[in-house]
Formats: structure tokens, sequence, C-alpha cells
């Protein structure tokens, strides 16, 4: 759940993302897992969805392999763009801001520190083109 005031717009990275409305100070907590408002899907129930939902998990959720969950947020977390150089730094079940940010910066994090497998999915593809 986030816990700064945010909005999603249209992002310069990759299609919508979520941005701040308020400055925010190096190594402030930004988001923090809040089991009553974030949802955890068992990996074992994906193989049920239909595979619009499983694409879904798979480009926005995080998967914590150890769970055997992937953690979906219900806010503006869900539009979260991937940065090498993340706005959020991840600390398990919180993110902090890596450095001040001023308002309207856009909240990014890591994909391959906050496990998204769409994405590193795709990277590992590419990879493998590039190759």
């Amino acid at each position: 759940m986030l816990l700064v005031t945010h909005y999603v717009g249209r992002s310069p990275i990759h299609g919508m993302g979520v941005f701040t409305r308020e400055v925010i100070k190096a190594q402030s907590v930004v988001w923090r897992f809040d089991p009553m408002f974030d949802v955890e899907i068992s990996a074992a129930l994906v193989a049920q969805f239909p595979e619009e939902e499983v694409q879904t998990l798979l480009h926005h959720a995080e998967y914590i392999e150890h769970l055997g969950v992937f953690r979906l947020g219900n806010d503006g977390d869900m539009f979260m763009n991937h940065s090498d150089t993340p706005s959020l730094v991840d600390c398990g079940d919180e993110m902090r801001a890596a450095h001040d940010l001023p308002a309207g910066s856009e909240l990014t994090c890591d994909y391959s520190d906050v496990c998204v497998l769409g994405f590193l999915k795709e990277r590992s593809q590419l990879a493998q083109l590039a190759a």
C-alpha cells in the first residue's frame, strides 16, 4: 500500500506509471505491505485463471518465491515501472525512497529486486536474442 499521496499517469518509461504528489525525503517509507489492502494469490491457483488475469499477475504483481505467492497492490503501486536506477529501494515488506524525491517524481523499483516475472522473462528472452 502506498503511504504517500500519488497519481497514475503516462510514463516516459513505459505506458502508465505512478507518481508522487508530495515531496519525499530520502529513506522515507513510501510503500508497505498491508494484508488488509494488498492481495496475495497462491501460485498454485494461477493455473486456474484465464490467460488475461495470468498476464496481469505476471506484469503487475511481485512474485515471492519462498512464499509461493503473487502479491498484487490495490492502488497505484500496480503501475510502478522498472528502472535500473530506481527511486525506491526494496526492503522486503517496505520500500524506501532511494534519495529525496520532488513532487511529480515517478516512483520506480528494480524488477530484479521486486520479482516481476513477466519483466524478467522478457529480459531473458531479449538477452537470448542479443546473444
